[in-house]
């Protein structure tokens, strides 16, 4: 399997971990009594998520052109 495969293999299953957290943790502060309120921390989180996916394609792409010049 290719490296650029891989990473976007790897870039999927963390953002759809990442979306699925957070949607059971919505629910479960909802269930409990206690809605969750979009605050400093929700953005720092959003954040950090979209920096992890922006540093994972940017490797996805730098993988991608170093395996073309060898072939």
């Amino acid at each position: 399997m290719r490296l650029s495969t891989a990473l976007r293999i790897a870039s999927i299953i963390i953002v759809a971990k990442a979306v699925l957290i957070g949607v059971v943790y919505w629910r479960r502060a909802e269930i409990v009594g206690r809605p969750l309120h979009i605050g400093a921390d929700s953005w720092i989180g959003l954040v950090t998520i979209v920096a992890r996916g922006l540093a994972i394609a940017g490797g996805v792409y730098v993988a991608a052109r170093h395996y073309s010049r060898e072939t």
